[in-house]
């Protein structure tokens, strides 16, 4: 299967490699708009979770074994994702089950250029659809594709606190985001 190079692309990738081939080609960056979607932070983890969780991803003959969570409780993912971020706090062990980006540096951008224009709330994809419709002067169908197997969760109150201190940055950014 090919992979897509501009999935999970991140704003400043797009500003240093995407941005200036655009331009080249007679799309300087003010003639259109760049817009991101994100979750609410802890719901995204959790998606991470439930997707690292897959039946596929258990065959030890699977070339991303090493990133099965299905044995995981969601704490326990979590808690693994806060230790996972080298400079951020101490890494024990190996946790690349757990080794996920942040949303708020996902889309951050260069240094002295300009901002991603529009963030929208993963909840509120008809805001972000009506959007694209009113762009482009026709109806927009947007699907869902690689979907995360459903799986009930729960954190304790002090590793919910410890989370949502730590998704700081991600809290930041959804609050900024259209939807809410």
């Amino acid at each position: 299967m090919q992979r897509n190079p501009f999935k999970h692309t991140r704003y400043d990738e797009f500003q240093r490699f995407l941005q200036p081939w655009l331009d080249a080609k007679g799309f300087p960056r003010d003639s259109y708009e760049v817009v991101c979607v994100v979750r609410e932070p802890i719901e995204w983890l959790n998606s991470w979770w439930r997707y690292r969780s897959r039946e596929g991803l258990a065959r030890p003959s699977h070339p991303e074994h090493r990133k099965y969570a299905g044995h995981l409780s969601f704490e326990q993912f979590a808690r693994a994702y806060m230790e996972s971020h080298p400079g951020e706090r101490s890494v024990k062990g190996d946790k690349r089950f757990a080794r996920v980006g942040r949303p708020s540096k996902f889309a951050k951008s260069l240094p002295g250029e300009p901002e991603v224009d529009r963030i929208f709330r993963y909840e509120r994809l008809d805001l972000l659809v009506g959007y694209l419709c009113g762009k482009v002067g026709e109806e927009v169908a947007v699907g869902f594709r690689n979907v995360s197997p459903e799986r009930s969760f729960s954190l304790s109150e002090g590793c919910e606190r410890e989370l949502r201190r730590f998704l700081a940055p991600e809290y930041e950014l959804y609050k900024r985001a259209i939807g809410g």
